[in-house]
């Protein structure tokens, strides 16, 4: 095997690395903002005092019976 030599200048890797840094920081921010709104949403459906099983449930009911009306018997 050989050995490749790479001749970079520290100002290179410095800009390199800022930039890098840069992007984390960046990607961290929105998932910061996406939990803050993922938060406020949730926040707000626990406020409408909406019985959801009973919601699933009669929704889950509906949708049977517009699969059976389809289905060829």
């Amino acid at each position: 095997m050989g050995k490749i030599i790479l001749e970079v200048k520290d100002e290179d890797l410095l800009q390199i690395g800022e930039a890098k840094i840069k992007e984390e920081i960046e990607h961290t921010l929105k998932w910061i903002k996406m939990k803050g709104l993922l938060k406020s949403i949730s926040r707000a459906l626990s406020s409408l005092k909406v019985d959801y099983e009973k919601e699933v449930k009669a929704i889950k009911r509906e949708v049977w019976k517009e699969y059976k009306k389809e289905l060829p018997l």
